[in-house]
């Protein structure tokens, strides 16, 4: 193998595991609320499309959180896997991801399990690599209450939903 094979493989590599790391810090700063941490994970004008919530850039994207997670006592788990990133070029790449998500809300006993794909594409910039785009689709979706000696739940369509359940 030649040297310029393997910094080519090393390079791929880097970016690879700093997309990880990207995803990982913006799914983590959603599950702490951490809206300033959600915002470096972007490019300036990345677009979202989130249904059924909108499609939004990222101010859109802080509004809706704001709203939905942080002036809320809800408790967010985002877990992204199943990973299959695709460097375009030394610049662009794409990825897919599978997103397990599970929010409760502490006062009302409301849940949500939600079973989404993401696509994404990233850009590399001089703080890294970043979002640039991402569009969520639903795939299955529990809403349900835990209240004193029980648990009811209920699939929903994931084209008729609401952002989060009363």
């Amino acid at each position: 193998m030649s040297q310029d094979d393997l910094a080519a493989r090393i390079a791929r590599l880097e970016a690879e595991s700093q997309i990880r790391r990207i995803k990982s810090r913006y799914l983590n700063a959603c599950d702490s609320k951490d809206v300033a941490a959600i915002r470096t994970c972007f490019v300036p004008d990345a677009v979202l499309d989130f249904p059924p919530v909108g499609e939004f850039g990222v101010d859109g994207l802080i509004d809706v959180f704001t709203q939905l997670a942080v002036n809320t006592p809800i408790v967010d788990q985002h877990h992204a896997h199943n990973a299959d990133i695709r460097l375009l070029d030394a610049d662009n790449a794409e990825a897919n991801w599978h997103l397990s998500y599970t929010m409760y809300h502490p006062v009302t006993g409301a849940f949500r399990l939600l079973s989404t794909f993401y696509y994404d594409k990233y850009v590399r910039t001089p703080n890294g690599w970043l979002i640039s785009y991402s569009k969520s689709m639903p795939r299955a979706i529990v809403d349900g209450k835990v209240e004193a000696g029980s648990v009811t739940a209920h699939w929903v369509d994931p084209k008729a939903t609401t952002a989060h359940p009363e």
